[in-house]
């Protein structure tokens, strides 16, 4: 057995305007009480899981904004890792950074600290619309970063877009990918920009001082995208991710096909020995119970049943889809069991279900809209 490891750092400079991420305002002081807090959750997780857990074989470091910290607080909590789990020496270690923060400093330190693989925050390279988003960043700062990821001589590095902009169309999203691939970061992250509840942007969205691309129009622009980094040598292996061969984000790959993952710091899930947890979304509870060495973990009794749906889904999403045996070994059930009959089989006929050595995958059309067959699909 072998599970990978998140850590939700959760203070950001500001707030993007679009972002429903959890996230607080950063604070020096309470950045250190975090980390202290995040030893003793790590020490708790060891004692809970090991060694019946096996290997971390992924680690990914997201937020949250974790360039704005000293590398040296994420050594500190790396070391405790490593003394409380088995590592594998070939480790795959993901580190979100935004491009301001992208200096020749921070990465050759992140480096030094095992990170293998860097992602940058990159969106667009439209000015205006990263100051309607509030991002900070300018293109300049996106060009040092993939610069410096390949001067530096990262193992990959990945970039993460954005498509269906407001007042973005195809045009503008064409001139963006020509300046994204002229970067050739090893992997591309190519999202659709969508409208989170409760956030800035959906306020604008809803009032009509910003409109958002219908459906048709939005899957026209992913299209483009899709036929565009095929062209540029990019192998598409999930809906929104392309990468150079032997470039794929194994961590990613381990969430959507249904392996086990821990999830530490405020809001991080976690499905490990078939139980999901999830952590309390709060700086201050999140350091107030580990100070009395309790884990902050909210309520939750979704367990394997949702974990189930989840890799269905999100396996369909894979280029390689869904292998039956593997599904049938992790969850004690076949994977026939948890389709519905009569979708199955007219996906089958339809050509956008194809059943292949043992595994179940989309087609190409079928992964242009693989939310819409496994909402049909998934009992």
């Amino acid at each position: 057995m072998s599970f990978s490891l998140y850590l939700h750092y959760p203070f950001c400079r500001n707030r993007c305007s679009y972002c429903g991420f959890f996230h607080e305002p950063y604070d020096k002081e309470t950045e250190r009480e975090f980390f202290g807090a995040l030893l003793i959750e790590t020490e708790l997780a060891a004692e809970q899981y090991m060694p019946a857990e096996g290997e971390i074989e992924s680690i990914y470091i997201g937020g949250g904004t974790p360039s704005l910290a000293s590398p040296g607080w994420f050594e500190r909590w790396l070391d405790r890792v490593h003394s409380l789990f088995s590592v594998r020496a070939d480790i795959e270690m993901s580190f979100e950074c935004n491009p301001e923060d992208s200096s020749l400093e921070l990465l050759k330190a992140l480096k030094r600290i095992g990170v293998t693989r860097p992602t940058f925050g990159v969106q667009t390279f439209d000015r205006k619309l990263l100051r309607t988003f509030g991002r900070e960043h300018t293109a300049t700062d996106s060009h040092r970063s993939a610069y410096l990821g390949h001067a530096l001589g990262f193992k990959t590095f990945g970039v993460d877009f954005l498509f269906g902009l407001p007042s973005h169309g195809s045009k503008e999203l064409s001139k963006d990918l020509d300046e994204l691939v002229d970067l050739a970061p090893p992997h591309i992250s190519f999202y659709p920009l969508t409208v989170a509840d409760g956030t800035e942007f959906q306020g604008k969205v809803s009032s009509g001082v910003m409109k958002m691309p219908d459906e048709s129009q939005s899957l026209a622009l992913y299209r483009g995208g899709l036929e565009f980094f095929l062209s540029q040598g990019y192998e598409r292996y999930e809906v929104c991710s392309f990468a150079r061969p032997g470039h794929e984000c194994k961590h990613d790959l381990a969430y959507w096909l249904g392996a086990d993952y821990l999830g530490l710091g405020p809001s991080a899930h976690s499905f490990m020995l078939t139980q999901h947890s999830v952590n309390v979304p709060d700086v201050r509870e999140y350091i107030t119970a580990l100070t009395k060495r309790v884990r902050p973990l909210m309520k939750d009794e979704s367990g394997v049943e949702q974990r189930m749906i989840e890799t269905i889904r999100y396996g369909l999403r894979t280029r390689d889809g869904i292998d039956r045996a593997k599904f049938a070994s992790r969850f004690g059930q076949p994977l026939e069991e948890r389709l519905v009959r009569d979708q199955y089989d007219l996906f089958v006929q339809s050509g956008h279900l194809i059943p292949d050595r043992g595994s179940i995958r989309l087609s190409d059309d079928g992964l242009l809209v693989a939310d819409r067959i496994a909402e049909r699909l998934v009992k």
